[in-house]
């Protein structure tokens, strides 16, 4: 599900936004930008080539609170790079108490267990290597791009989701509303509104970002106490994801374009030994995120302060609990490999015919693209401007 909306009177049709997505999911039809929803990644690249705000990814927001006899935030670890030593973490954790949230779960010790999980299927599974991605993007990034892959991802559910499941056993003859405190867009469609994932057991998807404003304006110094989990930051930074010894040949990828770079690697067979390939959208991981206010550098050296002192165990999580059991990963639901090479004999015969200058003119960001709407149907060769232009 993409997250990604168009702004029609703030876009200024520079087509920088198709140019910069690395799925080739948007386009510019109708002098508009149109979105692929299947091709959509949300990896956040279009936003950030747009600086006339043309495109926008929005959450829920705290006026959803009213709905909910008891409402619960879960706080992914992320948020903690935000903070420069633990007092700054037990305000902030205080400071959602006060925006009218009657708890605040702080995902740490979950992040911890699947860490620890991570590792034992890794020595339950020798061979070859592995592939660990927490991240939607990559996870979506592989299933369109790289299906071979499929088989070497480590198959297990999102934190934010095991953690909600447990909260809504716990007041199951309740209304509660659980909030996830979204770190990346990415997440944003974890949760049943606004987009609509009705298998999750999270209610709403909030932006950290969004919620910047109010939470610069109210933060004093009351604090909520709170304990970390060190593994939990491992899960979530990059640079502390490998510190201990016996993960020495984990491959950590962090940023789109050294994960793509990873998996075209992966796919055609130059990586040798059993690796752990460690992928995320983000710089420096999860404390990188796109819907955080700070910076993934200064983050990175508060995470390593942080590991440094936390004092929380993992909690314990059972495999029934941790191993996902949706199609996600499903091969069943991909094409075969018979199918794909007759599109793609479809696709190239097409190809062949358009002339291959990948000017845009048409609003696709390549020929291929446009080739590859032609065997779909949603185009035809005449709504290439240069052939067109040769026609008349």
């Amino acid at each position: 599900m993409s997250v990604i909306s168009y702004t029609l009177e703030k876009c200024q049709k520079c087509m920088a936004c198709i140019r910069i997505c690395p799925t080739e999911a948007l386009s510019m039809q109708q002098q508009r930008i149109q979105i692929n929803r299947e091709k959509c990644i949300n990896c956040g690249q279009c936003l950030d080539a747009c600086v006339h705000q043309g495109l926008q990814a929005k959450g829920s927001t705290l006026d959803d609170l009213a709905h909910y006899e008891k409402t619960v935030a879960l706080l992914p670890p992320a948020v903690f790079g935000e903070c420069h030593n633990h007092a700054e973490i037990e305000q902030l954790m205080h400071t959602f108490i006060e925006m009218g949230f009657d708890e605040v779960v702080e995902l740490s010790a979950y992040e911890g267990a699947i860490y620890d999980h991570v590792q034992q299927y890794r020595k339950d599974n020798r061979g070859g290597y592995l592939i660990s991605s927490f991240c939607p993007v990559v996870n979506r990034l592989i299933q369109m791009k790289y299906p071979m892959l499929l088989s070497n991802m480590i198959p297990f559910e999102l934190t934010a989701e095991i953690a909600a499941k447990r909260i809504r056993q716990q007041y199951e003859n309740k209304n509660v509303g659980i909030f996830y405190l979204c770190e990346c867009i990415a997440k944003l469609p974890l949760g049943k509104f606004p987009y609509g994932n009705k298998r999750s057991e999270i209610d709403h998807c909030v932006s950290l970002v969004d919620l910047f404003p109010k939470i610069a304006r109210i933060r004093n110094t009351k604090r909520l106490t709170t304990e970390i989990c060190a593994k939990g930051l491992c899960s979530v930074a990059s640079e502390l994801f490998v510190q201990d010894e016996a993960l020495s040949s984990t491959i950590v990828a962090d940023g789109l374009k050294k994960v793509q770079l990873v998996l075209d690697l992966a796919e055609f067979g130059q990586l040798k030994g059993e690796h752990l390939l460690w992928l995320s959208n983000c710089i420096n991981g999860c404390i990188g995120g796109n819907l955080l206010w700070g910076n993934p550098f200064e983050a990175s050296i508060n995470s390593r302060r942080h590991y440094a002192s936390a004092t929380k165990d993992a909690i314990e999580l059972n495999n029934e609990e941790v191993i996902l059991e949706t199609v996600l990963f499903n091969r069943a639901n991909m094409k075969s490999l018979k199918e794909r090479m007759a599109e793609f004999t479809k696709i190239n015969e097409q190809l062949e015919k358009l002339p291959g200058y990948d000017c845009g003119a048409c609003g696709y960001p390549s020929c291929r693209v446009m080739a590859e709407e032609i065997v779909a149907g949603h185009s035809v060769l005449a709504d290439c401007r240069i052939i067109h232009v040769k026609e008349i």
